[in-house]
Parts: structure tokens; sequence; C-alpha cells
């Protein structure tokens, strides 16, 4: 009975033992390749975004991180107001999170491409917009916000992507 439970034993020091020699650093996950995307868990988004010239639509690009195709992202948009010394002083939402983005470029959505998405912003609000600098607003005064429940899987998964 001794020699079974030393045997056990043993085996169990030598499996963690070889399982930490081949972790990297303690950690087995890959460190992100990509920094210049936000995670936000499904997906991961862009710093950099488009603004069109008549403020009526954002473009991201977003990283499909699932393992199913996205076929729709319901997402809310914001604009950051910043005072002098460039702190965020209020958060303005500026598109109707009912309607959702359309896939412009990258469609199918597959699991691990990055695409880009148009979401559309509030005809009222283009005219502010357009007073704080139109297409060429101040980096990062935009943010994107996805809940789980935003984003759609289609029912039947796109044929395979063919091999080059």
């Amino acid at each position: 009975m001794k020699s079974s439970v030393k045997f056990i034993f043993l085996y169990f020091i030598l499996a963690m033992g070889l399982a930490l020699i081949n972790a990297k650093n303690g950690f087995s996950q890959a460190t992100p390749e990509d920094e210049e995307f936000n995670n936000l868990g499904p997906i991961a988004y862009a710093n950099e975004y488009k603004l069109s010239p008549e403020s009526d639509h954002i473009t991201y690009r977003i990283k499909n991180q699932t393992a199913l195709t996205i076929e729709k992202i319901y997402a809310w948009i914001y604009h950051g107001a910043e005072d002098e010394e460039g702190k965020a002083t209020s958060l303005t939402l500026v598109n109707n999170p009912h309607r959702g983005g359309v896939i412009t470029l990258g469609k199918p959505h597959r699991p691990g491409e990055i695409a880009e998405w148009r979401f559309p912003l509030i005809k009222t609000l283009a005219s502010k917009i357009e007073r704080i600098g139109g297409g060429g607003a101040r980096p990062k005064t935009f943010t994107l916000r996805v809940s789980n429940k935003g984003i759609f899987h289609p029912k039947v998964e796109p044929p395979a992507k063919p091999e080059e």
C-alpha cells in the first residue's frame, strides 16, 4: 500500500515539474501580438478609427476572438469631452445602439480575422462633432463598448476559407 502511494506521489511531482518546465515564464498563454487593440473579450477593437467627413458614421477595425463567425455587432459609441489637461470630463452616447454595425471589409468575419465595421452616428450630433473637428477629431475621443449579448453569429457557419 505504501509503495503505491509513493509511486503516485512521485508521478504527481514529475508531472508538475514537466508542466512548469514547458510553461513560458510561469504562464502557458502566449502574449498578445497586437498591442494596438483594446481587448473586450470576444472581440478587440483598434485604437484608431475613421470618422466620415460628414460625421454620419464611424469605422472601427475589429478583431474576432471567438470560435464562430460574427454576423452582426450592436455597440455603444461614446464621445469623451476633455478638459484643458486632457482628462475626460463626460461621455456622450453618439449612436443608436439598436442599429447594428455594417461590415465593410473582411466579410464574413471569421475567427481570428480583422474586419472593418461601420456604425451610424446620430444625425443631430453630427453638427456638434463637426464643431470639434469633424473627420479630423482628436485621437481617442471616441470609444466603443460592446456587450457579449450584442454579438450575433450566423445559424450556419460559412464554408471554410479556401487554402492558398
